[in-house]
């Protein structure tokens, strides 16, 4: 029996069907094959830049690997099958590091490598189907390396229109700048739709007080300059532009609050705002941002981010993730029901939380006195 990993023997009870299959920068999941030439021939159908006849396995999850990577001979391949989770594809080598003859011409050492750049050159290039901002779809031959950015500004001097307008979508997935077509594992026959990017617009975002005495309270809120308030309950003045403002109030027990200049009872403060795209307008060219870094007009998601929910399951996972963080049942029902009668128009939804350290820089917030629990949420 192979010495393995004590994470590969507790795998052992329950094998899945499927197997992870890394090949440079794409992953994918394959089929958990017995055979090694049928799992060769399977793993060049998922990585089709690959010829056949050069393509090896490799793994370094047993122990004896010792965390290096060490080629999957056929003759074990049957037996350490069932205890590996992932499994490299990458081409054989010899000695002197030059990848193996073909099978077809052992005579000539270096047919194997001229076959493969052959191969790469002619199998680089894919058909993609373009789903245009009108709906119409168009079947466009795309190179593997191409840059997004690259492809977007192609596409959208071809329909007149400026790249920082236009985002591309694969699957439910926008597409970032700056990542390759061949890093999304996008194939011969995928479809890419085209839209008109969406600016970052704070959907109802409000500020709930609770104290467990009556206390008057200063709420001051400061945007950064990409952001503008547009709209504000109760009203109170608006300065430096437009991004700052100043409530006082006094809490209640029961979580109402009673604002001081107009005398107005709320259950809480409300506030929302617009891009400043004149001021900041949209860069083709902008990468993605860290995760611990907000910016209301630059940012979106990533498959590297954020998690995809099937629309029937997503009301759920936001009550257990708000109670989470600290909301209270009213304060999660609004949350939940401002939002489901958008997400009820796909069939599946991606989403994350801005962390509250990057929130807070966007939008900062200052209350006196103290709190002594501050819990901000935004979710993208």
């Amino acid at each position: 029996m192979p010495h393995l990993s004590r994470k590969a023997r507790n795998q052992l009870k329950k094998i899945p069907p499927c197997i992870e299959l890394k090949c440079e920068h794409a992953s994918t999941l394959g089929s958990r094959l017995r055979s090694y030439q049928v799992m060769l021939d399977h793993a060049h159908e998922l990585f089709l830049w690959f010829p056949r006849d050069v393509i090896t396995l490799r793994t370094n999850q047993l122990d004896t690997c010792e965390g290096c990577y060490a080629d999957i001979t056929p003759e074990i391949w049957d037996k350490v099958i069932e205890w590996l989770e992932t499994v490299e594809v990458t081409w054989r080598t010899l000695p002197d590091g030059q990848p193996a003859p073909s099978q077809v011409d052992i005579q000539d050492s270096s047919y194997a490598l001229q076959k493969f750049y052959s191969y790469f050159q002619t199998n680089n290039k894919i058909t993609i189907k373009v789903v245009l901002l009108s709906g119409e779809i168009q079947n466009t031959e795309i190179s593997r390396d191409t840059q997004v950015d690259k492809f977007i500004a192609g596409v959208s001097q071809t329909l007149g229109q400026r790249p920082s307008s236009i985002m591309a979508q694969f699957g439910v997935m926008v597409l970032q700048d700056g990542r390759s077509i061949r890093s999304y594992n996008i194939r011969n026959g995928d479809t890419i739709k085209l839209q008109v990017r969406r600016i970052l617009q704070p959907q109802k975002p409000v500020i709930y007080l609770y104290s467990p005495s009556d206390i008057d309270v200063s709420v001051r809120l400061s945007l950064i300059p990409e952001w503008t308030l547009s709209v504000i309950y109760p009203v109170v003045t608006i300065e430096d532009h437009g991004q700052r403002l100043e409530w006082n109030v006094r809490t209640h027990q029961d979580g109402s609050l009673t604002e001081h200049n107009s005398g107005l009872d709320v259950s809480y403060l409300f506030w929302e705002a617009k891009a400043n795209l004149e001021a900041f307008p949209l860069s083709p060219a902008s990468k993605p941002q860290p995760v611990d870094k907000f910016n209301p007009i630059s940012n979106s998601l990533d498959d590297m981010d954020s998690v995809v929910i099937p629309v029937g399951k997503v009301a759920v996972y936001l009550d257990k993730s708000l109670k989470a963080l600290g909301l209270y049942t009213e304060a999660r029902t609004s949350f939940i029901t401002y939002w489901l009668p958008s997400f009820l128009k796909h069939e599946y939804i991606a989403l994350r939380f801005v962390p509250q350290t990057a929130y807070e820089r966007a939008a900062s917030l200052s209350i006196s006195p103290q709190p002594d629990v501050v819990t901000r949420i935004f979710m993208l």
